[in-house]
C-alpha cells in the first residue's frame, strides 16, 4: 500500500471485544434492546465456545489476560503495513488507556505467522458452524 501512497485504516481490530477473551461462553453477554450485537451469533454460548477454544493457543503463547490478547490483536493489525492505522472502539475512558498501554512491543515474524494461522483456524471454525446474523439464520429456515 505504501508504494501506492495509500494507508490502511483497520476498524474493529478487537472484534468488539471477542478477541480479548472477555466474554464467558457459560455466561454470554446480555445486551440492551436495539443493540446491534443481539443480531450476531458470535455473542451466543455456542460461538463464544468456538472463540474461546480458538484463542487457547494464543493464551498459551502470549498470556491469558485481556491485555495480552489485546496486544496480539493490535500488533497484528499495526504490523500489517507500515502505513496501517487502527481504529479501536471504546465505551469507557479506561478502555482507551488499557488499549494504548496494551500495544507493547511488536511481534516477531514467527509470532505473526503463529497468530495469523491461529486466527485463520478460528475464522474457519466460526464460518463452518454458523451464519453471522441470527435473523438471517432464522429467515432461511
Amino acid at each position: 500500500m505504501a508504494s501506492l501512497g495509500a494507508s490502511v485504516l483497520i476498524n474493529k481490530p478487537l472484534a468488539q471485544g471477542l478477541l480479548t477473551g472477555k466474554y464467558d461462553p457459560d455466561h454470554p453477554p446480555v445486551f440492551a434492546t436495539g443493540d446491534h450485537r443481539l443480531r450476531k451469533v458470535w455473542f451466543t454460548s455456542e460461538a463464544l465456545r468456538i472463540i474461546s477454544d480458538g484463542l487457547r493457543p494464543l493464551r498459551g503463547r502470549f498470556g491469558d489476560s485481556p491485555a495480552a490478547l489485546t496486544r496480539v490483536a493490535l500488533q497484528v493489525c499495526l504490523q500489517r503495513d507500515e502505513n496501517a492505522a487502527v481504529l479501536v472502539g471504546f465505551t469507557r475512558p479506561e478502555q482507551v488507556e488499557a488499549n494504548l498501554t496494551a500495544v507493547g512491543t511488536p511481534l516477531t515474524d514467527d509470532e505473526l505467522a503463529f497468530v495469523r494461522a491461529t486466527l485463520g483456524r478460528l475464522q474457519q471454525n466460526l464460518d463452518a458452524n454458523s451464519e453471522v446474523f441470527l435473523d438471517e439464520k432464522e429467515a432461511g429456515r
